[in-house]
């Protein structure tokens, strides 16, 4: 190819990527375009209290509480689970709209944004002022969209996302279902009592070891996992009745924590069993009952069989290993044993008769 159809070919190449540069432009700054937010300004850092009513669960309050929420139902409150307000507030601050569906108040129904059929959102600063008000209804035609209608416009709009399981949840969905949240490293004493009975403790070295009812070194990961999960530990879900409806007036085990410096400690108590699956439990500094997963208590207090793993595997560690060049010896050795004793009666009876 000489030089001069290489130029040519190279000028084409240039003219070509011009013209479709000059064609995509538009395209990407039309990608770059925002849908408009549903509620321009708000802030959820504003936000004091949020109050959803709906048919299915009537209404629910969540107000802030210094750095914490709280939840209320029929003039009983909890503490709520601050992630999901957090996430709740964050989902209202995102929410955008795809497309307005229509102004027509007779179609509200059909859209769920009616006072029946949809959530009613408030939300309020620390001054009770409405920082928003405004109906979820139903899911859109893909099912990742939502109709919503503000409370003060007429119009019904279609935003991005599955909002109404954000807005429309149980109770036990707001409260807080953590039972206890521990620094796993300031815990330097572990006791299990009633139908389980041992007690562990830390070692200066950061060694754990358990002194009751005799004293070994428990299996370094299953006391690992143990710590890990009461450091932690969340409920399944809340019941409500008598201490005595769950066995939690006379627990069948307490599991005790004593942290750091020993002047705290803390106590959950295990109640019977609500199904297969689940027992009740509460802390012995609160009245609250929780729903907590077998599969958690297992953890919680293992065995004291599986605790010794740990001394076992370090026994065997230890044990001398056969010398294999002394096993032949040894097998050659008894051999003629056997065939010694065997015989011994015959032969002295053998003896006799040729005496005769």
């Amino acid at each position: 190819m000489s030089f001069k159809k290489t130029i040519l070919l190279a000028a084409v190449l240039c003219f070509l990527l011009l013209v479709f540069y000059i064609i995509e432009s538009p395209k990407k700054d039309a990608k770059k375009t925002e849908h408009p937010l549903f509620i321009p300004g708000f802030e959820k850092a504003q936000a004091a209290a949020v109050f959803l009513t709906s048919k299915t669960r009537g209404g629910i309050s969540l107000q802030k509480k210094g750095d914490g929420w709280a939840v209320a139902v029929n003039k009983k409150t909890y503490a709520a689970d601050t992630a999901s307000v957090d996430n709740l507030l964050n989902t209202i601050a995102k929410i955008r709209v795809e497309s307005i569906v229509s102004r027509n108040e007779g179609k509200y129904k059909a859209f769920e944004v009616d006072a029946e059929n949809g959530v009613d959102v408030r939300i309020d600063d620390a001054a009770q002022k409405s920082l928003a008000r405004f109906v979820v209804g139903k899911s859109g035609p893909d099912l990742f969209s939502t109709y919503l209608r503000l409370a003060d416009a007429q119009q019904v709009v279609l935003a991005s996302g599955m909002l109404k399981m954000a807005f429309d949840r149980e109770l036990k969905e707001w409260r807080d279902k953590t039972i206890f949240s521990l620094n796993q490293q300031e815990i330097t004493g572990y006791q299990v009592q009633g139908d389980l009975h041992y007690q562990m403790q830390k070692a200066a070295s950061g060694a754990w070891e358990m002194i009751a009812p005799e004293k070994f070194e428990p299996k370094k990961e299953i006391v690992e996992d143990c710590l890990k999960n009461v450091s932690a530990l969340k409920a399944a879900d809340f019941a409500e009745g008598r201490l005595q409806d769950f066995q939690l007036d006379k627990p069948m085990r307490e599991i005790i924590i004593t942290m750091k410096g020993g002047g705290s400690s803390k106590a959950l108590l295990i109640g019977k069993e609500k199904n297969a699956f689940q027992r009740f439990v509460k802390t012995a500094d609160a009245d609250t009952v929780y729903v907590l997963e077998s599969y958690n208590l297992e953890k919680l207090s293992p065995a004291l069989a599986v605790l010794k793993l740990g001394e076992a595997a370090k026994a065997a560690a230890q044990a001398p290993a056969p010398d294999k060049k002394q096993e032949p010896e040894v097998k050659k050795e008894a051999a003629p044993q056997k065939k010694a004793a065997k015989p011994a009666g015959t032969s002295s009876g053998k003896k006799k008769k040729k005496k005769r």
